[in-house]
């Protein structure tokens, strides 16, 4: 990543698109990224892969995600005084190897969902238009920065 710190709201909606990659196909792309959305055009509707409320579902995930970050913490690999203020920065201690193998063993599917998180790195996190608009995951309208 270039930024050296990430917004828990963008962490937990790119950890959304890796956990629900079908989801990707319900953003809305800005024009600059509209080659991404190529990769993620709509199929026939499968039940099996649908959420009926991904709103409802990000909420969900937010104890287990916040849980992951607090261990990530625990363990130094994040700044843990940063994760306190929904800020995550990488600290310089390693990733261990058997971890850092498991990332080398990404799908075809997972590998797309990575370069949508590039693709949208830079886009705003709040307001119209912003990340939390474009997915329509987390409400955005009472952000406060």
């Amino acid at each position: 990543m270039k930024q050296e710190e990430v917004e828990l709201d963008r962490l937990r909606i790119w950890d959304f698109y890796l956990t629900f990659p079908n989801e990707a196909r319900n953003i809305t792309y800005p024009t600059a990224l509209s080659e991404l959305k190529g990769i993620f055009k709509k199929k026939a509707p499968n039940p099996y892969e649908d959420l009926i409320d991904p709103k409802r579902i990000i909420e969900r995930m937010k104890s287990f995600q916040l849980s992951a970050l607090k261990c990530l913490a625990s363990y130094g690999l994040i700044d843990s005084k940063l994760l306190a203020k929904k800020i995550i920065r990488r600290t310089d201690k390693e990733i261990p190897k058997e971890l850092a193998e498991k990332f080398k063993e990404l799908s075809v599917e997972k590998a797309n969902i990575i370069k949508l998180i590039i693709g949208f790195r830079e886009l705003p996190l709040y307001g119209k238009f912003g990340l939390k608009d474009r997915t329509g995951l987390i409400e955005f309208k009472y952000d406060q920065r």
